[in-house]
């Protein structure tokens, strides 16, 4: 019983496992941009209080940052993994399935940006092709493909995509993510 009990609990533990590594992973991203402001703002040694005007214009140049990149990617490298931004062109480093833009995912919620979000997840859907016979990467698959569905599914209720019936334990993002993860 043991051994059928862990046979069907194995997906999920491996999904929450990736999961907790994602956020692992965006916990750590934004305490090095944190660390970056607070060493641009030369504190001298002091506690500093931060306006409400503070926030705002480094929320502004944070989300300034994110769009640079992205809206490069979109316009250069489009359908790539990757931009390779001294020759602004694309390149397949590891799947050949638009991995910036799953990368990517998360965060366009995480910035308020619903519609690009509902827009990449249409295409992704539609476009996705994971029956290649190409060599891969197992942790990046895992890390930046499945880690990177996963947490765009979990965010999707939240850019307003329409929720299949038993969400959050099915949807296309998900499906998607299962399929690469077997």
């Amino acid at each position: 019983n043991f051994e059928l009990l862990s046979l069907r609990t194995a997906p999920f533990v491996v999904f929450v496992i990736i999961c907790l590594h994602r956020i692992l992973i965006m916990k750590i991203l934004i305490s090095v941009i944190l660390i970056v402001i607070l060493s641009e703002l030369k504190c001298n040694n002091a506690l500093r209080q931060y306006t409400k005007d503070d926030i705002i214009r480094l929320r502004k140049q944070a989300k300034d940052m994110f769009y640079h990149g992205y809206d490069n990617y979109i316009k250069y490298a489009a359908n790539y993994d990757e931009l390779k931004p001294l020759s602004c062109s694309g390149v397949n480093t590891w799947s050949s399935s638009s991995l910036t833009l799953i990368d990517a995912l998360d965060t366009l919620v995480v910035v308020g940006n619903y519609s690009e979000f509902r827009r990449v997840t249409e295409y992704l859907v539609k476009n996705l092709d994971f029956d290649k016979d190409i060599n891969v990467s197992v942790f990046e698959t895992n890390i930046r493909i499945v880690g990177g569905l996963l947490s765009a599914h979990l965010l999707s209720h939240k850019a307003g995509v329409d929720l299949e019936p038993g969400w959050p334990c099915n949807g296309p993002l998900l499906k998607i993510a299962e399929k690469v993860a077997r």
